[in-house]
């Protein structure tokens, strides 16, 4: 019954057309694979019918493969940038870590001043995270941005380093 659809097709149709529709059908008997339901490329033309038989580079991915493909892109975009001004981030955070260290035994030792540092630590962090992770960027240019983004890192080792102080009291 295919036989005589494809003899009734091929009659039809012009020379140039007639000679693709026969390709297709002889691939067809042959056998090639059925594009099945994980196979997420695009539907293939019918003179592109290399996707169905995974000639296709780009064609022949799964789901999970452009997945997996997407995230390694997106984690070598994040090293690259990481590694832009790395020697200040990292100066950053030792500075914030001996700051709180500072803050922890110089202003400690008394114990009148503890409640107001802590205060005014928590809202410099507040201040400092309302403005880094704000959802609009409310900062008008990319050098404040910068600032606010260095900032963040001495941020983070006043963090660290509480912490750090933190255990050290606890033991």
């Amino acid at each position: 019954m295919a036989y005589r659809m494809n003899a009734i097709m091929l009659q039809s149709l012009p020379a140039a057309e007639n000679e693709s529709f026969r390709q297709l059908s002889q691939r067809r008997r042959r056998g090639s694979r059925i594009a099945f339901a994980l196979d997420t490329g695009r539907i293939p033309s019918s003179d592109d019918q290399d996707g169905l038989n995974g000639d296709g580079r780009d064609l022949g991915g799964t789901r999970l493969g452009r997945i997996v493909g997407a995230g390694g892109r997106q984690l070598l975009e994040k090293l690259n940038s990481a590694r832009k001004n790395f020697p200040m981030k990292v100066f950053l955070l030792l500075l914030g870590f001996y700051t709180a260290n500072a803050l922890a035994t110089i202003l400690g030792q008394t114990g009148d001043w503890d409640v107001l540092v802590a205060g005014v630590v928590v809202a410099a962090i507040e201040g400092i995270g309302m403005l880094m992770y704000k959802k609009p960027p409310s900062l008008p240019t990319r050098r404040l941005q910068s600032l606010v983004s260095m900032v963040n890192y001495w941020k983070a080792g006043v963090i660290l380093g509480l912490f750090v102080d933190a255990f050290k009291l606890g033991s």
